[in-house]
């Protein structure tokens, strides 16, 4: 089997890059070996996360963290890391998965040299890229299509329509929505349609997503009973509950078509 290498990039900041980060690396942590980096110096949610922690349930160092527990550094758009990110690729996981800062899919096209070489390298690395692209405004939009032109061969695509985001944030948010649908439903790509309140965003500064609250599917018995309480997570809102019982199966199901049936 080939490794996905699994990039989350735009050159727009805040459309919830780190939030779809989080959604594929949780998903596929579950039945999969995925390697997790982030890849901004200045914005380490993914780390904070996902980060392993030590016996004090203090994060661990980024220079410390196994990227196949936690989350590790590595500035995959930086030509002078070439060898790190080449050395990445030697991991036993069948998944890596990057997350992008702002800006940086310009850098990226040259960090092994031409965007050619750096589809060449994957492929000699036995590994095919993935780019997961964010869409919730017109920045967003120029940047997924400026890295296709940039990569018009080699790599695949996949889109994250932030619908709940939009509805959270734009006037006219359902026209928005079905704008990005009508152009961009043909190709492959998952909707975040829930929409998560800012006390879910403050307990998911330092905590995952099952953390904060498992899908009531997820928490069955053998004899079908629920367990444990809903007082055991942290979401203890019910709106928030409702919301994410219904968030993390529709995405997570999503993720796994995308990426583990392909």
């Amino acid at each position: 089997m080939k490794k996905k290498v699994i990039i989350v990039a735009s050159d727009a900041g805040n459309i919830g890059k780190t939030l779809v980060a989080s959604v594929i690396l949780e998903t596929l942590r579950l039945t999969e070996k995925i390697d997790g980096y982030v890849c901004d110096r200045n914005f380490q949610g993914l780390y904070e996360r996902y980060g392993q922690k030590n016996s004090n349930k203090a994060l661990k160092p980024l220079h410390l963290q196994d990227p196949a527990k936690g989350v590790a550094f590595l500035d995959i758009a930086n030509p002078d890391e070439k060898s790190k990110v080449a050395s990445s690729l030697g991991t036993e996981s069948n998944f890596l998965l990057f997350d992008l800062p702002a800006n940086a899919t310009h850098q990226l096209a040259t960090c092994m040299g031409t965007p050619q070489d750096f589809i060449d390298f994957l492929d000699f690395a036995d590994a095919e890229v993935i780019f997961v692209c964010p869409l919730k405004d017109q920045k967003s939009i120029t940047s997924y299509k400026s890295l296709r032109e940039t990569f018009p061969t080699g790599a695949r695509f996949v889109l994250a329509i932030n619908a709940g985001f939009i509805k959270a944030t734009e006037s006219g948010a359902q026209t928005v929505v079905d704008g990005l649908l009508e152009q961009f439903g043909h190709e492959a790509h998952f909707v975040l349609e829930q929409t998560l309140s800012p006390r879910i965003f403050d307990l998911l500064k330092n905590n995952t997503l099952r953390e904060v609250f498992t899908p009531r599917e997820e928490r069955k018995q053998a004899d079908g009973a629920y367990f444990p309480g809903d007082s055991a997570y942290l979401a203890q809102d019910r709106g928030d509950q409702f919301i994410l019982n219904k968030f993390i199966p529709s995405v997570s199901k999503a993720v796994e078509e995308l990426f583990l049936n392909h």
